[in-house]
């Protein structure tokens, strides 16, 4: 898609319900990390930063909800990525390819909205997945220049969507990756995302509107620092794991 301009629809969602969804395909991410494209229907439609729940049909009791990571204009498929981190992670890790998983969707207030100016997208580890849907997205309607993405993985090897972050930054989009932990072979950024960070990341720190996806303490420290600096509480939304209230 690099280099190609097409005309992209403002997405709109639609109401959420229930379907059966084959596993058209599966990849590992990054380390541990593994990405699972899913099959909807043509007409499922979401906005970015949008998310699905699943389970397995032999266990309709055990819901768990996944962030969409593909563009709404990439019909009939979603991709979801997750940690093999538990039992349900488990079970997903040990899947072929072929198999039907119950599906219900999508969900979520929480997603970019393409009439900001300056929209800057932090997160953590997985906590990238629907910003690479926000970014595909942005990059098609050309507005990458708006977005702003500042992502810390734990190591090199923890890194995800190399091909989309790389993409995303030749059409205009700033890209700013720090590693947290064991960084060998790694000349850029160390250390987690801070308020200093934001400030150098990101001139006009004020009128900016943020996202953040992640870990709690991720996102409960840096609110709170950037409220401290003048950020309008409006102007920051967050969605920590686990945040799934709309149900």
């Amino acid at each position: 898609m690099a280099g190609v301009q097409r005309l992209v629809t403002a997405p709109a969602a639609g109401a959420p319900r229930a379907f059966a969804s084959k596993v058209l395909g599966i990849r590992d991410e990054s380390r541990g990390v593994r990405t699972f494209r899913l099959a909807v229907p043509e007409d499922f439609s979401f906005i970015p930063g949008m998310w699905v729940m699943l389970h397995f049909e032999d266990d309709p009791k055990l819901w768990r909800a996944y962030s969409i990571s593909t563009s709404p204009s990439e019909k009939g498929f979603i991709e979801i990525s997750l940690n093999n981190v538990g039992p349900f992670t488990q079970r997903m890790f040990a899947l072929k390819g072929g198999e039907i998983l119950m599906l219900k969707g999508p969900h979520g207030r929480w997603h970019w909205r393409e009439d900001q100016r300056r929209a800057v997208l932090i997160s953590g580890g997985t906590g990238l997945t629907p910003f690479r849907s926000m970014g595909r997205y942005a990059v098609e309607r050309g507005f990458a220049s708006r977005l702003t993405i500042l992502h810390s993985a734990r190591t090199p090897d923890d890194r995800l969507y190399l091909d989309d972050l790389e993409r995303f930054s030749r059409a205009g989009m700033k890209v700013y990756e720090t590693i947290t932990g064991q960084a060998a072979g790694w000349s850029g950024p160390r250390g987690r995302i801070d308020l200093a960070v934001i400030e150098r990341e990101v001139p006009d720190l004020r009128e900016a509107v943020y996202y953040m996806c992640g870990p709690k303490a991720l996102i409960a420290d840096l609110t709170s620092a950037l409220v401290k600096r003048g950020v309008p509480q409006e102007r920051i939304h967050h969605e920590r794991w686990g945040d799934y209230s709309d149900l």
